[in-house]
């Protein structure tokens, strides 16, 4: 091989190495890891919804549309979800552990909803349940 098609060839084998790691940590970065998956679902509720609940009356909760981040341990978003009208949401997301970040209106402390921390586990279906207080009382 000559030093002209060797050194070509080094540099076609760089630049490849690059992209693999690129493409890895953009995959990593988006929560689509090159490992395997789970899937996240959840149901966001909203309550109380009413300042009276009474004893064996309905329920003073509705589902709730929120935005949630999804962030590693370390504190990086690697997702952003929606929940829906009825309150539920559902992602994919490589196996680990997850920070769920439930996020309030802006410059509004109400409703509210603490962080959850939860594990996805490759093959299986996690479910949780986030529940914002509306701050009626």
């Amino acid at each position: 091989m000559s030093r002209r098609t060797r050194g070509a060839w080094l540099r076609a084998a760089a630049a490849l190495a690059v992209i693999a790691v690129l493409t890895g940590g953009l995959a990593a970065a988006c929560g689509g890891a090159s490992g395997p998956a789970g899937l996240l679902e959840g149901k966001v509720t909203l309550g109380p919804i009413t300042p009276v609940e009474q004893v064996g009356g309905p329920p003073n909760t509705r589902p709730y549309a929120a935005t949630v981040e999804v962030e590693t341990p370390a504190g990086d978003v690697v997702r952003t979800v929606e929940s829906g009208n009825d309150g539920t949401f559902s992602v994919r997301l490589a196996a680990g552990s997850y920070r769920l970040v439930p996020r309030s209106p802006e410059d509004r402390p109400f409703p509210y909803a603490a962080p959850l921390d939860t594990t996805v586990v490759a093959g299986t279906t996690t479910t949780v349940e986030i529940a914002y207080d509306s701050g009626i009382r």
